[in-house]
């Protein structure tokens, strides 16, 4: 149980902390808001720590569930943002993420000749092989974050 325990608590430092950061300014982003660098890392704090429901057996799907709800609070309660459209937003960052996730894992799993499996138990894997989908979601917020200033819909 303490290696299970020491793993996680590993990826909750490798990944889950800078997939919550990049999540917050996606979100941000989506929602005009300007990126306020304190509320964006409280929120991925919080985020990451809310990250450890994957130790809980539950079924499987049912963190993803709790990660929307928690991500569309932990942004409500800082940014007094209507609810409905943090959930939007939310939801599309998940979406996103799925989505590019789907394009990339399968032909980097082949081309790496690594199993799921192996990555999904090695924080520093877990965390390596979703670098791309880390960035390509870092690029969408800091694009939409200069559309959003150069048509002055940033709001505070």
């Amino acid at each position: 149980m303490s290696a299970i325990l020491t793993r996680e608590l590993t990826a909750l430092l490798v990944q889950a902390l800078p997939e919550s950061i990049v999540f917050a300014m996606v979100v941000f982003s989506f929602l005009c808001l300007r990126f306020d660098l304190k509320k964006i890392a409280t929120i991925a704090m919080l985020q990451s720590l809310t990250n450890l429901v994957s130790l809980l057996p539950i079924a499987f799907g049912v963190h993803t569930v709790v990660l929307v709800i928690s991500l569309a609070f932990y942004v409500h309660l800082m940014t007094k943002m209507h609810l409905s459209r943090v959930f939007m937003a939310v939801f599309f960052t998940f979406v996103a993420t799925g989505l590019i996730e789907m394009i990339y894992s399968m032909p980097l799993l082949k081309i790496t000749g690594r199993t799921y499996q192996e990555v999904f138990t090695s924080p520093v894997l877990r965390e390596v092989y979703s670098i791309p989908c880390q960035l390509v979601l870092l690029a969408v917020a800091l694009g939409k974050n200069y559309y959003n200033h150069q048509r002055g819909k940033i709001s505070a």
